[in-house]
């Protein structure tokens, strides 16, 4: 019997992953969209059902705790269908000081960033890993390669699914289960992004700034191809190069100086933030 398979993508109603759901509707591939409720889920899956002649499930469920990754399992289950692509997008960051954001908010980013693709990875995978031609792609960021200013927490995490995609794609027996994990640069997603991204750091960074559906056909085409590491951009791809090249002293004085430089500039978002 045929089995019918899914592409489950989380944080998918709006920014990349939105535009990953428009990429995979593109490829006629079915599609488990995860969001949270309310966040415009129901609008997107009927333009890709009319647009694309697909099946879309949607699934309104908080990811951020492991109940929620398990009721994600379970539906899957209960609807009798199969995942053999699991895009780990969903995710929070910014750009704070350490002391700016509480406990809970640094419970809340640890558990979506860290937990959720964990756990999603391992109740999937022996799914994954019965089928041919499967992936796993964690959505991690530059963030995760480099030390960027005030975002300690955030490039933790990311750094956490860098090792963690490593790690496990050299653990896979099966050559049919591909482990990839995308590293973005700056991307416009919001306009508060947007803001941030043209207002903030160095002439280098602004140029690197990529639109999401742009690094949503690079992310999807390259994983497809069992690329193990995706970062979009020729500038991206060059700060990586150039970044295993300098020595540790000279990047830890270029943080310094660049947190430095965005404090006075940070101060001047936030503000624009409140205002609206």
């Amino acid at each position: 019997m045929h089995k019918l398979l899914f592409t489950l993508i989380t944080g998918a109603s709006e920014g990349l992953g939105k535009y990953f759901a428009l990429e995979c509707a593109s490829r006629k591939m079915n599609l488990v969209l995860v969001a949270l409720p309310q966040s415009g889920l129901s609008q997107l899956a009927t333009y890709l059902r009319e647009q694309y002649k697909i099946q879309i499930i949607i699934l309104e469920i908080d990811i951020a705790s492991k109940e929620g990754c398990e009721e994600v399992f379970a539906e899957v289950k209960d609807l009798g269908i199969e995942i053999n692509i699991l895009i780990n997008n969903a995710g929070i960051g910014g750009t704070f000081s350490f002391e700016e954001r509480s406990v809970e908010y640094y419970n809340k980013i640890i558990n979506l960033n860290i937990l959720a693709p964990t756990l999603l990875s391992r109740l999937f995978f022996s799914d994954l890993n019965s089928n041919n031609n499967s992936y796993i792609l964690n959505v991690s960021s530059l963030a995760g390669l480099f030390r960027l200013p005030n975002k300690q927490v955030y490039g933790a995490t990311k750094a956490y699914l860098v090792a963690f995609s490593e790690n496990l794609q050299q653990e896979i027996q099966n050559k049919n289960l591909h482990v990839c994990v995308l590293c973005p640069g700056g991307m416009d997603t919001t306009w508060y992004l947007t803001l941030q991204n043209h207002l903030t750091g160095t002439w280098l960074s602004r140029n690197s700034i990529l639109h999401p559906k742009a690094v949503a056909e690079i992310a999807i085409a390259a994983m497809l191809k069992g690329k193990k590491l995706i970062v979009p951009g020729k500038l991206n791809r060059l700060f990586v190069f150039f970044n295993n090249l300098i020595p540790q002293r000279i990047k830890h004085l270029l943080t310094s100086y660049q947190i430095k430089k965005s404090k006075n500039k940070i101060s001047a978002l936030t503000g624009l933030s409140q205002a609206a």
